[in-house]
């Protein structure tokens, strides 16, 4: 009985004592990752819609101009970043929704218009039975206006959805790039546009094109801002080799593609986490290994396309090594902390300890 409690006791040493190695291995492994991320010479930021625009589709100021600022003092430093950004569709159905109140409004009246004329015409034929002539009812006028985005969308719905979201997007792109151009260039930044497809990245020679205007970019210090042409592609959902699903895998691609070191993806929580984060025992898991178990994966947001799911998938895939990839380290971090970039690429302070936010 001794010496069984003596084996079961030595037994117990040795577990703990390995738990204690793997967990400073992980450690040590974790802060080596977190400093690459500050040696980077070229990364990719990627913003989804949930960051990008608020719920009424009109963009964030708050968080966009933090991530502005964010990204032009890493330029600034000598750092080239290759932003990603969704938010054209959000901000294209608000752009849809106003442009048809206006139009039905201009409609409704020019008709009112045409029915009083044809009336009063009439009575003046008919003296002695004047027709009162038909007023649009203001009650009438302003019930069309407030339903229009209600129909609009079910029409579009019953129809199809993805045909709604390519109008949107040819709407929002061009709002969405006049905002990100006054932002930038209130920072001494300039901006360019890349809109891309499947067939970008599948066909050799328009993937030869789109590296050079990508690093001719770059060497003159611009910024350029990546998006899925949706107008041509209606949102396909197509995902096979080389192809992208959403906005999260597409940064992926492009940091595969691109020669990117690092991949940042902003989100609409604070980082991966081993349950949905509205869970009250849900905890951040701060270091993501390649062997890491099964997780639960909470709902994604009502604007955007993808989810975490999506956006483990996307980090996998960037640091996949047989791919011929440069990029070494990915982290999902909390888009809403208007600090995040700065925390995760910028410099350590001295004195004050690495807050390591995010999921590396």
């Amino acid at each position: 009985a001794i010496l069984i409690q003596y084996l079961h006791s030595s037994f117990t040493v040795c577990s703990e004592t390995t738990s204690i190695t793997l967990i400073k291995m992980t450690t040590t492994i974790e802060s080596k990752s977190r400093d690459a991320l500050r040696a980077a010479n070229r990364v990719i930021i990627k913003a989804g819609t949930s960051i990008v625009a608020n719920s009424n589709g009109q963009p964030s100021l708050t968080r966009l101009g933090a991530i502005v600022e964010q990204i032009s003092e890493l330029v600034h430093n000598g750092t080239e970043v290759i932003f990603v950004s969704s938010g054209a569709v959000g901000m294209g159905k608000k752009l849809l929704r106003k442009q048809g109140r206006l139009n039905l409004s201009v409609k409704q009246l020019h008709t009112a218009q045409e029915n009083s004329n044809s009336q009063q015409t009439f009575g003046r034929k008919m003296d002695d039975h004047l027709v009162e002539p038909i007023s649009l009812s203001t009650s009438s006028s302003l019930s069309n206006l407030v339903t229009i985005d209600v129909d609009e969308e079910k029409l579009a719905s019953a129809e199809n959805q993805k045909q709604y979201d390519s109008a949107c997007a040819a709407a929002g792109q061009f709002e969405l790039m006049n905002f990100y151009s006054s932002l930038f260039s209130q920072c001494d930044l300039t901006a360019s546009q890349i809109l891309v497809t499947q067939a970008d990245f599948q066909d050799k020679f328009r993937l030869k094109n789109l590296r050079y205007a990508v690093e001719r970019l770059l060497s003159l210090g611009i910024i350029p801002i990546v998006n899925e042409n949706d107008a041509v592609s209606a949102a396909s959902g197509y995902r096979a080799l080389q192809t992208f699903s959403d906005n999260d895998s597409l940064a992926s691609i492009c940091a595969r593609s691109f020669g990117a070191e690092v991949l940042v993806i902003l989100t609409d929580v604070n980082g991966v986490y081993d349950k949905p984060p509205s869970a009250p025992d849900a905890k951040l898991i701060k270091f993501y290994p390649s062997d890491c178990g099964a997780i639960e994966i909470g709902e994604k947001s009502a604007q955007g396309r993808g989810g975490m799911g999506a956006k483990i998938d996307a980090a996998r895939d960037a640091v996949k090594p047989d791919t011929g990839s440069k990029c070494t380290a990915c982290i999902i971090v909390g888009g809403h902390d208007l600090d995040c970039i700065r925390h995760v690429l910028g410099p350590n302070e001295e004195g004050i300890p690495d807050q390591q936010k995010g999921t590396l």
